[in-house]
């Protein structure tokens, strides 16, 4: 690395962290409070809370979260009644005039396929079109991951998704690994299995209305950093 290329990533370091030290500027100066909504039912929401909490905490910023179902969820956030959405898939951010994407990955979910059958265990999306498929509704990566498939059915909620599966009201579900491996444990009896092998793996972004997105760059260097270690988290996770 040239002597130029260090001082182009110092100045730009100092550009984004100054006004955390400065404190905040413009609107958020006065607006320390956010409230934020997020998929009921999403159980790795908690995850992110805790990185984002710590974001948030470092440019003095506290937020509440209100859980609704996945479309109000997002609309809530694309009218500005909240300040923004706790995680979505990537595809969600194309559809909105309104809110702007956070670029960094808060976190990653493996998905896999779940089953009553363990014979269906090891099966490929493309090879599922004989049987009937089942997803959390709302869930657009499940969505567009069975666009292809002619049985589907969306299902209101993770534990409603696998009772179904329980009762042998569907073969198959799509689902993140949290937390289709708690939900599994709870229900069936034993009796659903886990696919052998992972279909894919989705990210999860943070999102907020436009009226914040000033505040994009800084959180998107916090959560680099935090996810690499660089700064140490001090806050615990909201229960």
């Amino acid at each position: 690395m040239t002597r130029n290329d260090c001082l182009q990533k110092l100045l730009w370091a100092v550009c984004i962290v100054l006004p955390l030290i400065i404190g905040l500027s413009d609107r958020a100066t006065s607006e320390t409070y956010f409230k934020f909504t997020a998929v009921e039912g999403m159980r790795h929401n908690m995850e992110g809370l805790r990185l984002l909490r710590e974001a948030y905490a470092a440019i003095g910023v506290q937020f509440s979260v209100l859980y609704l179902t996945p479309n109000r969820s997002i609309q809530e956030v694309e009218s500005g009644a909240a300040d923004g959405e706790l995680l979505r898939i990537r595809q969600v951010g194309d559809h909105f005039t309104e809110i702007v994407r956070v670029e960094i990955p808060v976190i990653s979910l493996p998905i896999y396929a779940y089953t009553n059958d363990p014979q269906l265990a090891g099966l490929a999306l493309d090879e599922m079109g004989r049987y009937r498929v089942g997803y959390v509704d709302g869930a657009l990566f499940a969505q567009r991951m069975t666009a292809k498939l002619p049985d589907v059915t969306p299902v209101e909620s993770p534990d409603m998704l696998f009772k179904m599966l329980e009762l042998d009201r569907l073969d198959i579900v799509i689902a993140a690994e949290n937390p289709g491996d708690t939900v599994m444990q709870t229900v069936g009896n034993g009796r659903i299995y886990k696919g052998s092998k992972q279909l894919r793996s989705v990210e999860f972004y943070h999102y907020l209305n436009r009226r914040h997105r000033a505040l994009v760059p800084r959180i998107e260097w916090l959560l680099t950093e935090l996810k690499e270690g660089r700064i140490q988290i001090t806050h615990t996770m909201e229960r």
